[in-house]
C-alpha cells in the first residue's frame, strides 16, 4: 500500500509539474520551455536544437502558461505524429510580439490534417493562442517536417503614477 501511495504521489507531483512546472514561476518562459524541451529529449531520443535571441520577455502569467502548453502540446504531436528524429525551437522578437517558432523533421502535416475539426491538440493550441491575443500558425511540407509559429503581444508595461501630493 506504501509504495502504491508513493507512485501515486510522484505521478501527481509529474502532473502537477507538467502542467505548470514550478521552473515557470521560479525562472521564466524561456528556461521553462528549455527544461521542457530537454526532459523531452531524454525521454524520447529526439534530438533538440534551439535558437533564443531574447533575453527577458514581458509577458504576464497567463500568457507564458499559454506559450509554455503550446510548446507542450507540439511536442505531444511530434511524439505521437510526425515520425521525427529531430526538432528545434526558435524564440525571438519582432514587431513588439514574442514568436516561438516549433519545427520538426518529420513527416510533415498536411492541410487536411491541419483544418481538421477532430484535431483536438491543434484546437486547443489555436485557442490557447487567441484567448491571449496571440496568433498561430501551422504548415508542413511532406517529408519536410511541420512548423508552428506562435505570435503572442508583449504586455505593456504598467506603471503606477503617485501624484507629489500624495507622497507628502
Amino acid at each position: 500500500m506504501t509504495t502504491l501511495v508513493d507512485a501515486t504521489i510522484d505521478t501527481v507531483r509529474r502532473i502537477s509539474s507538467e502542467l505548470r512546472p514550478s521552473v515557470l514561476d521560479d525562472l521564466g518562459l524561456l528556461e521553462a520551455i528549455e527544461w521542457q524541451a530537454q526532459q523531452f529529449q531524454t525521454q524520447t531520443g529526439i534530438t533538440y536544437q534551439s535558437d533564443c535571441s531574447v533575453e527577458d520577455i514581458d509577458l504576464d502569467r497567463e500568457q507564458s502558461t499559454a506559450v509554455f502548453r503550446i510548446f507542450q502540446e507540439a511536442l505531444t504531436n511530434i511524439l505521437r505524429h510526425a515520425e521525427a528524429t529531430g526538432f528545434a525551437s526558435t524564440l525571438k522578437l519582432e514587431a513588439n510580439n514574442l514568436v516561438l517558432i516549433i519545427s520538426d523533421n518529420g513527416k510533415g502535416i498536411t492541410a487536411n490534417e491541419v483544418s481538421r475539426p477532430q484535431s483536438l491538440g491543434l484546437l486547443g493550441m489555436r485557442e490557447r493562442a487567441h484567448l491571449v491575443g496571440g496568433e498561430i500558425n501551422i504548415t508542413g511540407a511532406k517529408g519536410q517536417g511541420t512548423v508552428i509559429t506562435v505570435r503572442v503581444p508583449l504586455v505593456a508595461k504598467r506603471t503606477t503614477s503617485v501624484s507629489a501630493a500624495a507622497r507628502s
